[in-house]
């Protein structure tokens, strides 16, 4: 009984949060020439079944105080809801060390291990210093070498995933901001 009383909080909790950010953006996007939110490139992290039913795609930067927070619950929901997948839009809104780790994440995709990446990114100080990102891909059992290799092979394709999520968050009324939420 428990668990289950445990999960109801937990999908509450995620559900309130959702709504909140839905309720923000129904205004934003009631003009916008919103395109689905799950398609994706094959350079655009995601955890979960590609045949599922639900899927959630989640905007974030490394470095914001509000991703941060919402990376706990999201992460109690993932738990709670393996037949459901996450789509990870990292879109870098603070500055260069916000698209540094997001590069660094979209890569770590290519080794099998964004998930583990991700998590670490989120629980990193918010300077994202290279020690910091290098320290969270050890933690996340990341190929350094291959890391760097393939920031520098795909550099283009992983440019383009970042604008390709630019162009979508765009694309729902979001904006970039030039206030640092941290």
């Amino acid at each position: 009984m428990w668990r289950s009383e445990a999960r109801s909080a937990s999908m509450r909790t995620f559900t309130q949060t959702l709504a909140a950010c839905a309720m923000m953006l129904t205004g934003a996007c009631s003009n916008a020439d919103v395109q689905p939110i799950f398609s994706n490139g094959a350079d655009v992290p995601a955890a979960g079944p590609r045949d599922s039913a639900t899927v959630v795609s989640v905007f974030s930067d490394y470095r914001c105080g509000h991703c941060r927070a919402f990376h706990a619950v999201l992460e109690d929901f993932r738990r709670d809801n393996p037949d459901v997948r996450i789509v990870y839009r990292d879109w870098p809104v603070l500055g260069a060390q916000s698209e540094q780790a997001a590069r660094w994440a979209i890569a770590s995709a290519m080794q099998g291990r964004h998930a583990a990446f991700h998590d670490a990114l989120m629980t990193t100080p918010t300077a994202m210093s290279a020690n910091d990102m290098s320290q969270a891909a050890k933690r996340a059992g990341l190929d350094t070498d291959r890391l760097h290799r393939d920031l520098d092979t795909r550099r283009g394709a992983i440019s383009a995933t970042l604008r390709d999520t630019d162009a979508l968050a765009r694309s729902y009324g979001a904006r970039r901001s030039t206030k640092q939420w941290l």
